[in-house]
């Protein structure tokens, strides 16, 4: 290209001048061109000259548009491709190299975007496959003690025994599906979370009245000491779900005769929810694992659950601007809600 627009000047600096010296034969012919026929021969060839170089001229811009298209082309092509390929100078400040600069653009932003619809997917068959799992053990338990259930001659404990299985299963079962109802309807936006001028104190004793029987089941003591009123932005509902989930966690990992505090602190811009327990602990590797779906730790086997409480609460805490984390050890664990005040 850079050929090209050298070729060019010369052509066109080459026409100016036989332009020129053609003009000059007319006006200011010389004396050995005073013969009329004399300067129509050097006029003609002038012209000729002249013509010769503008189609010259226009043999050379096709030649360069044809070459410029190709290259764009390969440019666009290199679109789809692994490699990032650079047709035009960048330090050059030329309309090539500004489309240059936009193309490699979007390719970055249609890279970007592969990439977060593979993960996407892959989340997608992750999920199945883990729905796919929660839901065929209580289904399966049920399917096993409806027939049990109908065989003749069972005794009245057996049948107790059986009802009282299929029960739980059923419970477990309608649990699994109001929390992936509620985790779906969170993740598309169906729900739009409704913030409004709420007590944070009433939102936390919504919850403990929530998990009051299962704490007292295992003898569990709950105690919230405030002694003023915390006021926050926020979806009172949606908000004393996300608390109950971290408690009902809570009253699951303590053992019984144990003891649960709550407490509120207040920040310039946030208010501070500790939920703090003397249960097992969280073991540091799985900290940062424990709020993503489906996750369940080492010391969760054998209790009740299917690991999408704490992902739920994450969600509904940072719909609403704030955070969660979590600090443990083995005296228990403190779980810290951060709710934006405004």
């Amino acid at each position: 290209m850079k050929q090209f627009i050298f070729y060019r000047k010369i052509i066109l600096i080459t026409g100016l001048l036989l332009t020129l010296a053609a003009a000059a034969v007319v006006l200011f012919p010389p004396d050995s061109a005073k013969d009329a026929s004399f300067r129509g021969i050097l006029i003609l060839i002038c012209l000729a000259l002249l013509c010769g170089s503008l189609f010259l001229l226009d043999y050379l811009h096709r030649r360069y548009m044809d070459d410029l298209l190709e290259q764009l082309t390969l440019l666009i092509e290199s679109l789809s491709g692994e490699e990032e390929l650079h047709i035009f100078p960048e330090t050059e400040d030329t309309l090539t190299s500004r489309l240059q600069h936009q193309l490699l653009k979007l390719r970055t932003i249609l890279l970007a975007q592969n990439r977060m619809l593979s993960r996407e997917k892959e989340q997608i068959k992750t999920m199945i496959s883990d729905i796919s799992h929660q839901i065929k053990t209580p289904v399966a338990a049920a399917n096993t003690f409806a027939q049990l259930l109908c065989e003749e001659g069972i005794s009245p404990e057996e049948r107790t025994e059986y009802t009282a299985t299929l029960q739980a299963s059923l419970e477990k079962l309608t649990f699994l599906t109001n929390s992936l109802i509620k985790m779906s309807r969170l993740e598309s936006g169906i729900i739009r979370l409704k913030p409004e001028r709420n007590r944070l104190n009433d939102i936390v004793l919504q919850a403990v009245r929530s998990v009051y029987s299962k704490a007292r089941d295992k003898n569990i003591t709950i105690t919230f000491d405030c002694d003023r009123i915390f006021e926050a932005q926020l979806d009172f509902n949606w908000t004393a779900e996300a608390v109950v989930n971290v408690l009902d966690n809570a009253v699951k990992y303590t053992p019984d005769g144990g003891m649960i505090r709550l407490q509120i602190s207040e920040y310039p811009s946030y208010l501070r929810l500790d939920i703090t327990d003397n249960g097992v602990g969280i073991p540091e590797a799985e900290q940062a694992k424990i709020f993503g779906r489906f996750y369940r730790g080492r010391y969760s086997a054998g209790v009740d659950g299917v690991g999408l409480g704490l992902y739920l609460t994450r969600n509904i805490i940072s719909k609403q601007h704030g955070y969660i984390k979590v600090s443990s050890g083995r005296g228990g664990s403190t779980f810290s809600i951060f709710l934006k005040k405004d």
